[in-house]
């Protein structure tokens, strides 16, 4: 029995030590998208209160990348992350010239 549970044991691989970007890279769509919103709503940016706006919106649109792609039922993942962009960066483009037209 000892011989059969080491035999199992010895064919298992050995854990590869994976490099930083390949453990959790939950966090970099969401920043690639906030970035992408700071970026493109610079026009915007007149007065403190509206880079104040812009940095919110942004932040919120990073936030809810991760929730609205796991929304989307589409089988392709490339044309589901797409989508997921165009998606929030129209919303964050409305809601950041919306804002700051308002004020």
């Amino acid at each position: 029995m000892e011989k059969e549970e080491n035999k199992q044991q010895s064919q298992q691989p050995a854990p590869t030590k994976k490099s930083w970007w390949q453990t959790s890279p939950r966090w970099l769509g969401g920043c690639i998208v906030a970035g992408s919103v700071w970026y493109f709503a610079q026009n915007f940016n007149k007065t403190s209160v509206d880079s104040l706006i812009i940095l919110i919106v942004a932040i919120g649109a990073g936030v809810l990348y991760y929730r609205i792609k796991s929304k989307i039922k589409v089988k392709n993942e490339i044309t589901k992350i797409i989508l997921t962009f165009v998606i929030i960066e129209i919303a964050a483009g409305f809601l950041i010239g919306f804002l700051t037209v308002l004020i």
